[in-house]
C-alpha cells in the first residue's frame, strides 16, 4: 500500500521528472479545454449579438480568438513553470532581470512582433477582411485568412501566397469588396480611320446592353469615348457599370468576343499595323581611301 502510495505521489511531484511530465499533460489538456470552451462561448456571444442587428467583422473574431488562444496557452506556461522547481527558480531569475530579458526576447522576436502589431492593425482598421477581392502587386487575389503572424491570399489561378503582416501593413494595394464593389468595366477598341465613328459607337453599345454581366440598375449608361488617334487606328474605350470584380472579368472577356463578331457582320475593320518594306536591288561600291586618290577611279 504505501509502495504503490509512493509511485502515486512521485508521478503528481513536479520536483520529479516523471511529476513534471505528468503535470505538462494535465495543463496541456486543461488549456486546450479552456481553449474549446472559451471559443465556443465567443461563438455564443457572436449569435447574440448578430441578432441584436450588430455586424461583427469575420477578421476580428478570428484574430481575435487567436489572441485569446495565445494569452491563455502563455497563462498556462507561466502556472507550469511556477509548479515546477527547476523552472521556478530560472523563472526568478528572467523576472529578476526582465530589462535585460525583454531587450533579448525583443530582439531574437523582433520579426515575430512585428508581424503580430501589424496582424493587430489589419484587424483593428481592417483596410482587408476575410473574403476581400483584392488586387496585390497586380495580381487579383481573394483574402483568405489573417493569422497572427501572416495573411493567406488565394490568386485567380489557385496559389496561395503567404504574406508577413508586417510587410503586407506597408503595401500598396486595390481592395475591390470595400464601401461598393460596384465598379466600371473599361475595354479599349480600335477602329480603322475610314470607319464611321458614330456607328461603330452605336454597334458597341448595342452590344454593351446585351452583355448579360451588366448593372441593370446602374444610373448610368453604357457609353464611347474617343480614347486616341493612333498610328493605324481610332482608339475607342466603353465603359460599362458592373456588379463587382467578378462581373468586371467576365463582362470584358464577354465584350471583346462579341463586338468583334458584331464588326465582322457590319464590316467594321479592328485595324492592325502595316509595315512597308523597301527593298534596294543595287548597292552603291563602298569607297576605299585609294579610290580619293586616284579620280579615274570615282
Amino acid at each position: 500500500m504505501d509502495a504503490s502510495w509512493l509511485n502515486i505521489k512521485n508521478v503528481l511531484d513536479p520536483s520529479t521528472g516523471l511529476g513534471a511530465l505528468s503535470l505538462a499533460v494535465i495543463l496541456v489538456l486543461i488549456a486546450l479545454w479552456v481553449c474549446a470552451i472559451t471559443t465556443r462561448l465567443a461563438e455564443r456571444s457572436q449569435w447574440v449579438i448578430g441578432k441584436l442587428k450588430f455586424k461583427i467583422d469575420e477578421t476580428v473574431i478570428k484574430y481575435s480568438l487567436r489572441i485569446k488562444n495565445l494569452l491563455i496557452w502563455m497563462l498556462f506556461l507561466v502556472v507550469y513553470a511556477s509548479l515546477v522547481p527547476g523552472l521556478r527558480a530560472l523563472f526568478s531569475t528572467i523576472v529578476a532581470g526582465a530589462g535585460i530579458t525583454a531587450l533579448v526576447v525583443g530582439f531574437a522576436a523582433k520579426s515575430s512582433l512585428a508581424n503580430i502589431i501589424s496582424g493587430l492593425s489589419i484587424a483593428i482598421y481592417r483596410p482587408i477582411r476575410i473574403g476581400d477581392k483584392i488586387s496585390i502587386e497586380n495580381d487579383y487575389s481573394i483574402v483568405e485568412d489573417i493569422t497572427l503572424r501572416h495573411t493567406i491570399v488565394r490568386s485567380w489561378d489557385y496559389k496561395r501566397l503567404v504574406i508577413p503582416n508586417s510587410k503586407l501593413d506597408e503595401m500598396t494595394l486595390i481592395n475591390y469588396s470595400i464601401i461598393d464593389p460596384r465598379m466600371k468595366c473599361i475595354v479599349d477598341l480600335g477602329v480603322s480611320y475610314d470607319t464611321d465613328i458614330d456607328f461603330a459607337r452605336k454597334v458597341i453599345i448595342e452590344e454593351a446592353y446585351n452583355c448579360p454581366c451588366r448593372d441593370r440598375n446602374a444610373q448610368e449608361e453604357p457609353i464611347v469615348k474617343v480614347k486616341s488617334h493612333g498610328d493605324f487606328s481610332i482608339g475607342l474605350r466603353l465603359y460599362l457599370w458592373v456588379l463587382d470584380i467578378d462581373d468586371a472579368w467576365s463582362a470584358r472577356f464577354w465584350l471583346l468576343e462579341n463586338i468583334k463578331k458584331r464588326f465582322d457582320r457590319e464590316g467594321i475593320e479592328i485595324p492592325f499595323p502595316y509595315r512597308t518594306l523597301v527593298y534596294k536591288n543595287e548597292l552603291l561600291r563602298p569607297r576605299h581611301k585609294n579610290d580619293s586618290d586616284n579620280p579615274q577611279s570615282i
